[in-house]
């Protein structure tokens, strides 16, 4: 154990982002983090290759490679089905484990695992891969760790994608982009607050309440009132 917090570790690895990097080695401490916060007792990282294989990314122990490498060659197990879905994956004790993925699951038994838990990573929609974490003791997950283990997974993502060099030209319009939606949002707080008697925190209050709401961004709905109030 170390005295580093699970919200220390994804701070580090998002400083790291930032900076120039090596994938591999944020991906090892990503997965040793994971099985250490969440908590579990191992973990890997299963990646789909763009002919539609998997392969072993990263892992914690050899024990647990040979696991993820059986994934690999029989394209069956948690990790497969939580990039096939989208979705996470458990599998809890001996009956459950066995009957979602007989030869795999017997694999993970023998290697004295009685939970397994899988997480997507998923890019802009699309299961690129995920983390697999394994535990002795036969017990689920709680909420909170579900969600500390797919933030782990998002990162891990974040972590291959992550360009290291942004052409001027590029950065140019992601900043002219940003300033854009800033200035849409301002505006529409100002008409918010004109239009309902609002102060100007109250009105970015609603902006947020009508996002989630209508599962939209705030530019979305930021413009969408500018366009209701010019049509007024």
């Amino acid at each position: 154990m170390t005295t580093r917090s699970s919200t220390q570790a994804l701070a580090d690895v998002a400083a790291s982002l930032v900076q120039e990097h090596d994938t591999t080695t944020i991906l090892a401490q990503l997965v040793q983090d994971a099985a250490e916060f969440v908590p579990a007792d191992a973990g890997a990282f299963l990646v789909r290759l763009p002919g539609g294989a998997f392969d072993l990314l990263s892992s914690t122990s050899h024990k647990v490679s040979a696991l993820e490498l059986f994934q690999v060659q029989t394209e069956v197990g948690p990790c497969v089905d939580a990039c096939n879905t989208g979705q996470a994956t458990h599998g809890i004790g001996r009956d459950d484990i066995l009957g979602r993925w007989p030869d795999v699951g017997q694999a993970i038994l023998d290697a004295g695992f009685l939970a397994v838990h899988a997480f997507p990573m998923v890019w802009r929609g699309r299961a690129l891969g995920g983390l697999n974490l394994f535990s002795v003791e036969a017990a689920e997950l709680s909420a909170t760790s579900a969600a500390l283990a797919q933030n782990f997974a998002d990162y891990a993502t974040l972590a291959i994608l992550q360009p290291e060099v942004v052409a001027e030209e590029v950065l140019a319009e992601r900043m002219s982009a940003a300033l854009d939606g800033r200035v849409v949002i301002e505006q529409a707080k100002g008409v918010l607050a004109f239009q309902q008697g609002l102060d100007m925190g109250s009105a970015y209050e609603e902006l947020v309440r009508l996002s989630r709401t209508r599962r939209a961004t705030l530019a979305q709905v930021a413009s969408d009132v500018l366009r209701a109030a010019q049509t007024r």
